[in-house]
């Protein structure tokens, strides 16, 4: 398998500063200790085990650690109507809903250039077939979508979120409100070169049976390009020695689920996936500085000064395997 190390990123184009973190973690803190109530039990989401070690409490939720697979996972989480109204219509009206700042922060245009060209640059090399045809489900914004079609793709995206459905075609973005289920897939994705899952399998609570359905209604050469968190991270590290300032990545019951690379490679077993190259990339240090700052134990010491280094200290974390984001080029096994 081919691997890539690190991204270089300007941090200062997405609006992620310290006063972000403080009021998002209140909110997601709230937010969280709201919805963990009526809880529902369940197995680990990939290889359905139910013997599970302790992580850390979050936000009145628990993350654990499947002893089978490896997956560190949610055991108990809302019931699906709820865990999904968080993506529909925010029956319980949420402070800081997941998509709040792809539509009311975030500059479109910069996420299409510095976050996704690479990816969809990453992608393209890889793959087999030039200007493919390309589906990306739960594509948010479509700010993917957007910069797949740039670089010559025929792109279209599809998530159940009306908001930022609604969002991303105010930008021009091929999109659609549609939630991809077994009934509809394979007409949808019969024709699809390449089918993106970009930071979606840790929101679904069954995603092993989910991403087997997507690759039985794909065609055998169809690519599958999926993004997860990574759990062996530096800052699932910090998550869990700042529990109570989280407000990214180890994020319940957003975030179902972080990967380590076992399980991950036991979901791509599982639903008949092999991967061809992976890319290893974070925002760790950008993390850690972050929540020492917030948590004020770095007071008086002068951060600033690290900034123009975040890049170059990433470098270092993504080279370990020790960042939050892999994003993974697979191919349909032969039978």
């Amino acid at each position: 398998m081919i691997e890539r190390f690190g991204k270089d990123f300007d941090y200062s184009a997405i609006k992620r500063d310290v006063e972000w973190r403080r009021q998002t973690a209140k909110e997601r803190g709230r937010d969280a200790r709201k919805l963990a109530m009526n809880m529902s039990e369940i197995n680990c989401p990939v290889c359905g085990g139910s013997n599970a070690a302790p992580v850390q409490w979050i936000y009145n939720m628990e993350y654990k650690r499947c002893q089978t697979c490896d997956l560190v996972y949610l055991p108990e989480i809302p019931n699906a109507e709820k865990l999904k109204s968080i993506y529909v219509d925010t029956i319980d009206k949420l402070e800081k809903a997941p998509g709040d700042d792809l539509y009311n922060t975030d500059d479109f245009e910069n996420r299409v250039t510095l976050i996704c060209q690479p990816k969809v640059a990453f992608v393209l090399e890889h793959s087999r077939i030039p200007d493919p045809v390309w589906i990306d489900i739960g594509c948010g914004i479509g700010d993917l979508v957007m910069a797949a079609n740039r670089a010559g793709c025929s792109a279209k995206g599809y998530d159940i979120d009306e908001r930022e459905i609604t969002h991303g075609m105010k930008h021009g973005a091929n999109v659609e409100q549609c939630d991809v289920t077994v009934q509809n897939a394979a007409d949808l994705l019969g024709a699809s070169d390449v089918i993106s899952l970009i930071s979606v399998l840790e929101h679904i609570p069954d995603c092993a049976s989910s991403l087997e359905m997507l690759v039985s209604s794909a065609k055998a050469e169809a690519q599958f390009v999926i993004e997860v968190p990574r759990f062996n991270s530096l800052s699932s590290l910090v998550n869990i020695n700042f529990p109570e300032l989280v407000s990214r990545h180890m994020m319940p019951p957003n975030h179902v689920m972080l990967f380590t690379d076992k399980a991950f490679k036991h979901l791509l077993d599982r639903a008949g996936l092999e991967a061809e190259a992976a890319w290893f990339y974070g925002s760790d240090v950008n993390e850690l500085l972050g929540n020492l700052a917030l948590a004020d134990v770095g007071n008086n010491f002068e951060f600033e000064n690290l900034l123009p280094l975040l890049n170059e200290l990433q470098a270092v974390v993504d080279k370990a395997k020790f960042c939050d984001e892999m994003l993974v080029v697979c191919k349909k096994k032969r039978k």
